[in-house]
Parts: C-alpha cells; structure tokens; sequence
C-alpha cells in the first residue's frame, strides 16, 4: 500500500502515531521504534503494510520504504510542500474516507515539482481542491455584503472574493483572479502577488 504522510505524534519516546493519505482512505496507525526502521517524514510518500492485532486498538504500520521525490534536496520546494501537507492534515482531521482526488492531486504536485516555482503550483493546486469541493467562488460577489466586485477582488480565507473596502485589504486585478480561477493558472501574477496569494493560503484551507 502507498500513501503520504500527512502528519506523526510522538508517543511513548521514539514510537509514532502516524496519519497517512492513501488512494480512499486517511489511516492512522501505530509506529514502533526500532534500529532498523526507516524514518518517517511529513509530506513524504511511503509504501507500507498495515498489520492488524486482536490486543490492539489501533493498526501497526510495518515494512515502511519511502519513495524519494525529485526535488528531495531542493530545500524551498520541500519545505512549501509540508506547509501544504500540514495545511491539508488540518483540513482532513476528521476524515477517514476519501475521494482519489487528494491522493491524486499530491501525485501530480509531486510529479511537477521539480520544474515548477513551488507557490505557483501549490496555489493552482489549492485552486483546484476548492473547485472540486464545491467552494471555488467564480461569480466574483462579495461574501460579506453580497454585491458584485466590479473592480480589484480581494481575497480572504479559502479565497473567498471581496471588495477591498468590506475586508480592508488591497485586491488584484480581476482579470488575474479570473485565470486563476477559470484556468488554474498563476502566470498572470508577479512574484510579489504569489506571496499575497500564498500568506491568504495559510490562512488554511
């Protein structure tokens, strides 16, 4: 079985209580330390075998072998990667089942990593996650007063359009918020707005 990990609790000195996202389903098992296990690490995909006990309340995690990414040594890219991770774990935390699409989604972010500015792709990525979960708001209506933006949209949590007056924050254009939206494509953004985007990111999802 393969999955990520999307988060680990250290119990009882070296042993782990670890979250992982497979194909259909958020598992939590139960890790035992030993010399020769391998380490586990937030946002790294591992292949493992899930070993059940009648004494025991939670699954073991056995016969763990993570799978290295290509942009393993690139520190910035992995580093974004995690926030990503922590930011989905939260917004899984009571989620046992699950749509292939998040598995899938990780899949291809970590496929395209590697020749990818890592905010542009994990912004699209996020942008995508909102769409397929129905929260994507493409008709450009502010939350809180619900009158149409006709200018620069401002975005809160969960990029959620506003006026910049009704959150007090500067907006961007609307045709940028636009692309982003339609065609989960950041090229339109500088740098400096990718910043903004991804501070309103990890805000959480």
């Amino acid at each position: 079985m393969r999955g990520f990990v999307l988060n680990t609790i250290r119990v009882r000195d070296e042993d782990l209580i670890v979250r992982i996202l497979t194909k259909n389903e958020v598992l939590t098992l139960y890790r035992f330390y030993g010399a020769r296990h391998s380490y586990i690490n937030v946002g790294y995909l591992i292949d493992f075998v899930v070993e059940e006990s009648p004494k025991a309340t939670i699954k073991r995690l056995r016969n763990v072998t993570q799978l290295p990414f290509s942009f393993l040594f690139d520190l910035e890219k992995m580093l974004n990667f995690k926030i990503f991770i922590t930011l989905l774990n939260k917004h899984l935390s009571d989620v046992t089942k699950i749509d292939d699409f998040y598995y899938n989604l990780l899949l291809e972010i970590t496929n395209d990593l590697k020749n990818r500015d890592s905010k542009r792709l994990l912004i699209e990525s996020y942008v995508k996650l909102l769409e397929k979960e129905g929260r994507l708001h493409k008709e450009f209506e502010c939350f809180l007063c619900e009158r149409k933006i006709e200018g620069k949209v401002a975005l809160a949590r969960a990029f959620l359009p506003a006026h910049e007056r009704c959150i007090y924050e500067k907006g961007f254009e609307r045709e940028k918020i636009k692309e982003l939206f339609e065609n989960k494509k950041t090229l339109l953004f500088s740098d400096k707005e990718i910043d903004k985007l991804w501070k309103i990111m990890n805000l959480g999802f």
